[in-house]
């Protein structure tokens, strides 16, 4: 289990709380539904499935000819063997970031096709598609007598690492550098209404939240009809009591946090209104200038590199890239 990290919300009620790093890459949990085989396939909306990397047991996005990126604190080393689209590679260089959650590594040869990178400002409010592998959906997390409803969320279920994709909205941008993560995409794990509910609740259909540890699974945003990377999973907030004093705490996605107890913060009052827990993604848009330092494939759109005649005027093509001046 990785340290907990205590970081500022700074949105909704939540003004303080401890989040966990989702380490070492399990799954995705959905409010819509509790099955092992939801969303276990590629979505076919070219939405991010297709470049996603089983990196041991987490993710990793390819985003040049013959690089990837994946979070830093599941980053393995040199030597790595991955497969990406029937093909296995093997990782020959790495560079961490020193200012956030992010990692690159080179492999031996090229990839046939990879990610987009988002390089917008403006995250906030897009609707996002997520990819994890694995935990199921466990038991209720119930708050007798609490309002409207007593169903808060879910526990951390099995873990079975299957790659799953979910939905969310990017509901703001955070920036932690004083706790060395840098610019992060935050999303509510909100309630989805059925008709005629009471309740209220933004969520969407494929409504989703982290468990330990989608750690690196990529997060994509639309940008002129193309689905972009534009953040790799983090962490989630968890750490949840019934009481003060009930023992050890349980971890779980929620979506109304009234009425539980968060380690770091205690109490949190029951309410009308939904207190749904966050997720977040290290964002990509913040970190560019580094990443164009490494990988200068990744300003090129991977449609151009389809459309070379032939490998020798591929490799001529990426030498000349790599002698641009860089960003």
């Amino acid at each position: 289990m990785a340290p907990n990290h205590p970081l500022p919300l700074g949105r909704r009620v939540l003004l303080a709380a401890f989040w966990i790093s989702a380490l070492p890459a399990w799954g995705l949990i959905f409010y819509g539904t509790g099955d092992p085989s939801h969303n276990t396939t590629d979505p076919g909306n070219s939405s991010g499935w297709q470049w996603q990397i089983q990196y041991g047991n987490a993710l990793a996005t390819p985003i040049g000819a013959d690089y990837m990126i994946t979070a830093r604190h599941v980053a393995g080393g040199v030597g790595d063997v991955i497969s990406y689209q029937g093909e296995l590679y093997t990782t020959t260089a790495s560079w961490r970031s020193p200012d956030t959650d992010l990692a690159i590594f080179k492999v031996d040869h090229p990839f046939h096709t990879w990610a987009p990178l988002y390089r917008g400002s403006d995250e906030e409010g897009k609707t996002l598609t997520v990819f994890g592998r694995g935990t199921q959906r466990g038991d209720p997390v119930d708050v007798p007598g609490a309002s409207p409803t007593s169903l808060r969320g879910w526990q951390w279920g099995a873990t079975d690492n299957q790659m799953r994709w979910g939905q969310n909205v990017v509901s703001g941008v955070e920036d932690l550098s004083a706790q060395g993560l840098g610019s992060v995409l935050a999303a509510n794990f909100d309630r989805i209404s059925a008709p005629g509910d009471s309740t209220t609740g933004g969520g969407l259909a494929e409504e989703a939240t982290l468990s330990v540890g989608d750690s690196g699974g990529g997060v994509f945003v639309q940008d002129g009809g193309v689905w972009k990377l534009a953040g790799l999973n983090y962490g989630v907030v968890t750490g949840w009591r019934f009481t003060p004093l009930d023992g050890t705490s349980f971890q779980a996605a929620v979506f109304d946090a009234g009425g539980l107890y968060l380690n770091g913060f205690g109490s949190i009052p029951d309410s009308v209104q939904d207190i749904p827990a966050e997720w977040v993604a290290t964002r990509i848009s913040s970190n560019l200038q580094w990443i164009d330092s490494v990988v200068p494939e990744a300003s090129v759109p991977a449609w151009i590199w389809g459309a070379l005649p032939a490998a020798a005027g591929l490799h001529a093509w990426r030498r000349r890239q790599r002698q641009r001046p860089q960003a």
